[in-house]
């Protein structure tokens, strides 16, 4: 057996069937809670957590992808429109995530996480909700920019590419709710692997802890699209927000305490 397999992180196994089932029934990514998890309760440095957290993600979002595409639930023309402007956004955001210093990253993850949560809030409380079967892409040309950030945060923060494009799909392609969602993890999907491969080459993953995160997410995520269609989408977003938003707190006020330390 692998020298690098035990048994000592086996508790992470169903914590990840958790995220995953609501991340893939939400539209958000999953890394956001696996990062503070990984974080402040496994004691892992912040490049660690949001590597092994994407790469987490990664299964768990192409597991949920998958499905998705067997249900037909993805707008695969709105998800070639905007994938090339994500790719470019995470190729900057790797330059930034392998140079960044650590405490200067937790304060950025934090802002990005928070902003997001914020955004997604909006969302609910507006009850902006989309229709259609196909989004608008004309509308959604004149955005590539959000894709490209929304790639950018994501390599260097690991999250970003699912919460961006989910209201951006509903809210200004009008796309439906659960397509949206779809939509958003298929790209969060594809843009993840490059994201990995990278922090793999780089050796930034925690192979010990993957195995049981990644087990979980693996059969989270198809119980999270399959179940989608019977959980109510509103109140799965309003608490995955409302957590968020405090993760996100949390990094920006212990970023800014270590920062100020020392200056």
């Amino acid at each position: 057996m692998a020298g690098w397999f035990s048994w000592h992180y086996w508790f992470v196994f169903p914590y990840a069937v958790i995220v995953a089932i609501v991340a893939n029934a939400s539209g958000f990514s999953g890394a956001v809670l696996f990062q503070p998890f990984f974080n402040f309760a496994l004691g892992l440095p912040i490049h660690q957590s949001i590597a092994t957290g994407v790469a987490t993600e990664t299964v768990g979002m192409s597991s949920g992808a998958s499905r998705y595409l067997l249900m037909r639930k993805v707008d695969l023309r709105a998800a070639w429109r905007l994938l090339p402007a994500v790719v470019v956004g995470v190729v900057l955001g790797l330059v930034a995530f392998s140079h960044a210093p650590r405490d200067v990253l937790r304060l950025i993850v934090g802002l990005v996480v928070g902003g997001v949560a914020i955004q997604q809030l909006r969302q609910v409380i507006l009850r902006q909700r989309g229709t259609a079967h196909s989004a608008d892409l004309t509308v959604l040309g004149r955005n590539t920019w959000v894709a490209g950030l929304a790639g950018t945060f994501s390599a260097c923060t690991g999250t970003g590419v699912a919460e961006m494009h989910q209201p951006l799909l509903e809210q200004r392609g009008g796309l439906a709710t659960k397509r949206a969602n779809a939509t958003a993890i298929f790209i969060e999907a594809t843009a993840d692997w490059i994201i990995t491969v990278v922090n793999f080459t780089l050796g930034n993953l925690r192979l010990d802890i993957l195995v049981f995160s990644a087990t979980g997410v693996l059969i989270g995520a198809q119980l999270g699209a399959v179940w989608s269609p019977r959980l109510p989408d509103r109140l799965l977003k309003s608490a995955f927000a409302t957590c968020v938003l405090g993760i996100g707190a949390v990094y920006v006020a212990t970023s800014l305490g270590k920062l100020v330390l020392t200056t």
